[in-house]
């Protein structure tokens, strides 16, 4: 009788063993594509991101012309009438600003940082402009430790200038307004603008949204859509752009 039990189980262990082999090999074949599955999206994913920091740092480091062509010929100028001390002061600024526009790859850098770029370029401006230009700045000490991307109110500045300042002769005022507000940081810049809003954009006008353009797509890509506001109000004599990144 014991034979014939050991027998009956030793014919169940050869029907089932096959039956546990297949479970075990579609587990392990599961498993394994999973694994496979993961690593894909994994290396997608930093695929991804560095194409990311690719276009960032490619956005950032867009040179602008017409801002060192003008710089140039204010300092020729100044070397023209004698003026030493501002023509020293001049290229201090200028050596600053190329130094931090062309040494700065990081896709984050302090507000504080950002604030003294914008200063040596806003130097060089008040040399071009002289009395002429009014500039008030108003940023919260809380908001000179948050992280944003390099030179995004450096080129809404430089839009200001170039589309707004240089198209009037009039008083040109710049208001600089930046603080941290809980959560997200608030950036708001208005400047004075041409008050020809009636009559047909030329060529070079209807360029003003690029860099503005450039701005953005950076906002975009570092924060994400759901996650930062950029906008701008065009009236009559004034245009304000205002942005709300996470803090």
């Amino acid at each position: 009788m014991l034979q014939l039990e050991t027998f009956n189980i030793y014919i169940l262990l050869c029907v089932i063993a096959p039956i546990i082999g297949a479970f075990l090999l579609t587990f392990i074949f599961i498993f394994e594509k999973q694994i496979d599955s993961l690593e894909e999206e994994k290396r997608h994913l930093e695929l991804e991101q560095d194409l990311q920091r690719a276009n960032i740092l490619q956005l950032n480091q867009q040179i602008q012309p017409h801002f060192f062509f003008n710089a140039l010929n204010s300092l020729l100028s100044l070397a023209r009438i004698n003026r030493k001390e501002d023509l020293v002061a001049g290229i201090e600024a200028l050596a600053t600003f190329f130094k931090f526009k062309y040494n700065d790859h990081d896709v984050l850098i302090a507000l504080k940082n950002e604030v003294q770029f914008v200063d040596s370029y806003l130097n060089i401006q008040q040399l071009r402009f002289g009395h002429r230009l009014t500039i008030r700045k108003f940023i919260d000490n809380e908001a000179l430790a948050v992280k944003i991307p390099p030179f995004i109110f450096q080129t809404i500045i430089e839009n200001a200038f170039k589309h707004g300042f240089e198209k009037h002769v009039g008083p040109a005022e710049l208001s600089i307004y930046i603080k941290k507000m809980d959560k997200f940081l608030l950036i708001e810049i208005t400047n004075t603008q041409p008050n020809n809003t009636a009559l047909q954009p030329t060529e070079e006008e209807l360029q003003q949204g690029y860099g503005l353009e450039n701005v953005q797509k950076r906002l975009e890509l570092i924060y994400g859509l759901e996650n930062m506001l950029f906008s701008t109000i065009s009236e009559e004599q004034l245009y304000t752009v205002t942005i709300h990144v996470p803090a």
